[in-house]
């Protein structure tokens, strides 16, 4: 026990009202890294989450694509393929590039055709509406806008637009001309990311086959699974059902570049931060080369009365644990308790405009907790293992003559 009691009382200052200086500012510097680490990756975390969970509420969890992304022809026996999978639910896409025109306004979009029943099982369409609660039956002669694009065109609820092919190819007497449909908007959706607000729209799936002139057959299948940490998986698994006629992509593949992104990132700011801890550990080499520089009498005195060379590094050693477990359970506490508040409280705002949430996002990972304790307790002990080991060479005879003299 006398190497803990020892240990701890190299934390104190001669005084022994505290703990000293040095140790004090090696607590903060470790204190500091990690708090800073599980601040930034949960933030990270929760933006993260944000970003898929809107992702995913737009364009669901899996993709069915033909190998050569032509329209599927005879998408219900594909359907019925993966029907016994434990799917949450399955919905019929038909998707073009085409124009909307109200008065003279006009906006170029992606519209997708939809059987609404099935599709708002499988997104979160509905959720992101904030105007309108469109039926089957309105949409077959309705259209669902983003945000951006009803910004755009000046529209509401009731408007009536002009659906319009880019391409020239209805056939009239005075030669061909841009096929169009009159379709009233029936609602109105927010998904926070510009790119989807500005761009898509959702009328039903009959409609749009029928102006596309594509029969029966739709462009892809989105799948929902209920699982989207699982969902490149069972993206993998419909594969080998499938085979190779067709391309199945989970919702990381169909947006790769953001998370790709996202993860590189957050890898980076792992790195960078870790400085923090070796600012900290260059702090803590220094700090023990002078107290064992202030202790070497008592080194002597304790090599002089049978204590090994092995005790004494292990009193240092736990000297250094002790100053780690202090500077790890205080941060953690600090951090969690800042991180939990604002999921809570959400005191922390973000005062740009545009941005799809108005507070910092934070998602609290048990493995990041996990990671960050444990660097930095490995760190804590590599920087007292240099200046331990000096006390080996500690000649305890002549440490004891220079006391007397």
């Amino acid at each position: 026990m006398y190497h803990i009691r020892l240990a701890y009382k190299y934390l104190k200052s001669e005084s022994n009202k505290g703990f000293s200086l040095g140790n004090i500012v090696s607590i903060i510097g470790i204190f500091l890294g990690v708090f800073t680490l599980i601040v930034v990756m949960s933030v990270m975390n929760g933006l993260e989450q944000d970003i898929t969970h809107r992702i995913i509420g737009l364009h669901s969890e899996i993709k069915i694509f033909n190998k050569d992304y032509t329209p599927i022809k005879n998408w219900n026996n594909l359907v019925n393929k993966i029907s016994n999978e434990k799917l949450a639910s399955i919905s019929p896409i038909c998707q073009a590039e085409l124009m909307l025109l109200h008065d003279k306004n006009v906006s170029g979009i992606i519209c997708q055709g939809i059987q609404l029943n099935k599709h708002i099982q499988t997104t979160l369409l509905m959720r992101n509406m904030y105007i309108g609660t469109p039926n089957q039956e309105e949409l077959k002669d309705g259209i669902i806008l983003g945000s951006d694009i009803a910004v755009g065109l000046q529209v509401n609820c009731g408007d009536i637009v002009s659906l319009i092919s880019p391409i020239a190819d209805q056939p009239t007497p005075f030669g061909l001309i841009p096929k169009s449909k009159n379709l009233k908007v029936v609602g109105l959706f927010y998904t926070g990311i510009p790119e989807y607000d500005m761009k898509y729209s959702f009328t039903d799936l009959e409609t749009l086959q029928q102006f596309m002139g594509m029969g029966s057959s739709i462009s892809f299948i989105e799948i929902m699974t209920g699982s989207p940490k699982k969902s490149r998986k069972i993206a993998k698994h419909l594969k080998k059902i499938l085979g190779n006629e067709f391309e199945v992509l989970d919702w990381q593949q169909f947006e790769k570049h953001l998370f790709t992104a996202m993860k590189f990132e957050k890898k980076v700011m792992f790195f960078v931060l870790i400085l923090i801890f070796l600012v900290a550990a260059f702090n803590m080499i220094g700090n023990y080369l002078k107290l064992i520089s202030h202790k070497r009498e008592d080194i002597g005195i304790l090599k002089s009365i049978g204590a090994t060379a092995q005790d004494i590094v292990k009193i240092f050693m736990l000297n250094g644990l002790l100053i780690g477990m202090i500077s790890i359970i205080s941060g953690l506490i600090v951090s969690l308790g800042l991180l939990l508040a604002q999921i809570k409280w959400h005191f922390i705002k973000i005062p740009i405009t545009g941005m799809p949430f108005q507070s910092i996002p934070v998602k609290i990972e048990i493995v990041d907790l996990i990671i960050v304790a444990g660097v930095s307790l490995i760190i804590s002990l590599l920087t007292t293992i240099i200046p331990a080991y000096r006390t080996t060479k500690i000649d305890a005879i002549k440490v004891i003559r220079e006391g007397e003299e």
